[in-house]
């Protein structure tokens, strides 16, 4: 693999490594809040850049020993269709997010409390939208984009968010949902209803599409990466010496069969 890297001439920039790191950072509230949630999992910033540095001259190697075409619409469509009952019943929702520790004393959660219903009060009453009040009041990054937060098949939510999705049907808005991260109201704003038959990409909402198409994408670079590996390792003029006898090391290995 390292011999390969040379001979392709692939390295990976600091520039790159940056974008790669501020990519990461946009799914946090802040650069700090990345880091400690990195602390948390055994990770420094270096040793993180470090590894971010190691993918991306993982996939500049893939994509130049093993180079695939782009998934079809007939092979995603194939790939539904096995699949369409993993993605029948697919909610899409939007949430309003007001923060507060799960540790946080009786007094602070009730404010927090108070003030998510308040919030809902004004939807209910038609005082503001629901895209206009996420975009005022809540506190999760997906404030900017009117609280929405995509599909439930394609995410993993809290227990509690969750069940209360499953709870609404398209439209309806739920009511105050208590969670670790705070109080969330929570409006569901699509249900994916799958045909008997997929017969055109049409009929499949599009982040399905984007995620059937990299999981495709994904899985056929690696067979084909693996393939080509074998074939070097075949190919590889590797001289195996047998282990001297008499050192302090020395393991008979026909012990160990």
């Amino acid at each position: 693999v390292s011999q390969a890297e040379r001979d392709n001439n692939i390295t990976v920039s600091d520039e790159e490594v940056d974008e790669a790191w501020q990519e990461a950072v946009a799914n946090y509230d802040s650069e700090d809040a990345f880091i400690e949630l990195l602390s948390q999992i055994g990770y420094t910033e270096e040793t993180y850049r470090e590894s971010l540095r190691q993918n991306l001259m993982t996939q500049k190697l893939y994509d130049a020993v093993a180079p695939v075409d782009d998934p079809t619409d007939d092979e995603i469509i194939a790939y539904a269709n096995e699949n369409l009952d993993t993605y029948n019943g697919a909610k899409r929702s939007s949430h309003i997010l007001i923060k507060v520790d799960s540790e946080a004393d009786d007094a602070t959660k009730e404010e927090a409390k108070q003030k998510a219903q308040d919030i809902l009060d004004q939807i209910n009453a038609g005082e503001i939208s629901f895209e206009d009040a996420a975009k005022e009041y809540s506190e999760d990054s997906s404030a900017s984009n009117g609280g929405d937060v995509g599909w439930d098949k394609l995410s993993s939510f809290v227990e509690a968010y969750q069940t209360a999705l499953d709870g609404l049907e398209k439209g309806q808005i739920s009511g105050v949902v208590e969670s670790d991260y705070g109080y969330h109201i929570i409006q569901c704003t699509d249900v994916f209803e799958a045909p008997e038959e997929l017969t055109s990409l049409d009929q499949l909402p599009t982040e399905f599409q984007d995620s059937i198409r990299a999981m495709l994408q994904s899985s056929n670079q690696s067979n084909a990466y693996y393939s080509w590996l074998e074939e070097q390792r075949n190919a590889a003029d590797v001289q195996i010496n047998d282990m001297p006898e008499g050192l302090p090391y020395w393991v008979d290995m026909a012990n160990y069969p």
